[in-house]
């Protein structure tokens, strides 16, 4: 019995070695993530599928296959083209030269198309016409209307480069609040709250709970909160503590004074919001609008 015991144990362990293993390149089918991720596609479940790559993804950064694999994912099945680019980009970065000529002119077509919904969606969303909706009839009409046109597509071609240079800032306050030194400046966060708590007066704490914004040291703030409450982050970015009964349209009106940018809330916070909206007290990261 006990030898079994022993058999076990080594078996628990050789899992653990083999699941901290970072490097899976060319053999990323032997990761449970990974597998997981082809599972829950297959299933059709492709929220949980996108979730489980982007994990695989954090512990094997440099994995074409993954990136390619959740790039298709993002493009054909939950519609966010700016992560689709984002991963297309990555896949091409990493398969250099191993790639055919035909197959980088494939993927360059896919981040053109994904460019194109975007494009597609951000005229529907705000209502604006093309020179194909205009009427045929007057040549001088219809040459102002491809010079509006032009002007458009270079500002949405702006908007797409901020939209990644989001996704990039999103990427990295993901890592920072991985990392043990986040949970720490956390743990230390909650009870210096705690202590703060116990030692202020009556007054004081009239005061902390009529305020709406509160400015807080340090990158990340801690999760729990005063609901309604805005704290500071750094290089332009807020977290706000969700109030009793707000969804993205009111928070975004709140923040941005346009509640027509509670899209810009949701990719931000996409991993930590579900398809019931933001969660009473939760803490959500406001990035800063886009430049024009």
């Amino acid at each position: 019995m006990k030898a079994i015991h022993l058999i076990s144990a080594a078996a628990v362990a050789a899992c653990l070695v083999f699941s901290a293993c970072s490097d899976y390149v060319g053999k990323e089918s032997t990761h449970p993530l990974y597998a997981k991720a082809m599972s829950s596609k297959n299933a059709k479940s492709y929220r949980e599928a996108a979730q489980s790559l982007e994990e695989f993804i954090a512990i094997c950064p440099k994995s074409p296959k993954a990136h390619y694999d959740i790039a298709l994912i993002y493009k054909e099945n939950l519609e966010n083209y700016p992560a689709a680019i984002y991963h297309l980009l990555k896949y091409l970065e990493l398969s250099g030269e191993t790639l055919s000529k035909e197959d980088q002119a494939a993927i360059r077509t896919y981040i053109q198309t994904c460019e194109q919904r975007m494009f597609e969606a951000y005229r529907i969303r705000n209502d604006i016409k093309l020179a194909s909706d205009v009427p045929q009839t007057d040549l001088v009409r219809l040459s102002a209307a491809k010079a509006e046109n032009a002007a458009l597509r270079e500002k949405i071609m702006k908007y797409i480069e901020n939209e990644k240079v989001i996704l990039a800032q999103n990427a990295e306050l993901r890592k920072r609040l991985e990392t043990p030194a986040a949970a720490a400046t956390t743990t230390a966060t909650k009870k210096q709250a705690q202590t703060g708590a116990s030692s202020t007066s009556a007054s004081t704490s009239a005061s902390a709970a009529t305020s709406t914004t509160a400015t807080r040291t340090g990158s990340v703030p801690s999760p729990n909160g005063t609901p309604g409450t805005t704290v500071q982050g750094e290089n332009g970015v807020r977290y706000y503590y969700v109030g009793k009964g707000e969804g993205l349209l009111v928070i975004a009106q709140k923040m941005y004074g346009k509640a027509a940018m509670w899209k810009l809330i949701q990719e931000a916070n996409k991993d930590t919001l579900d398809e019931r909206g933001p969660k009473y007290g939760q803490m959500l990261v406001i990035p800063p609008l886009p430049r024009d």
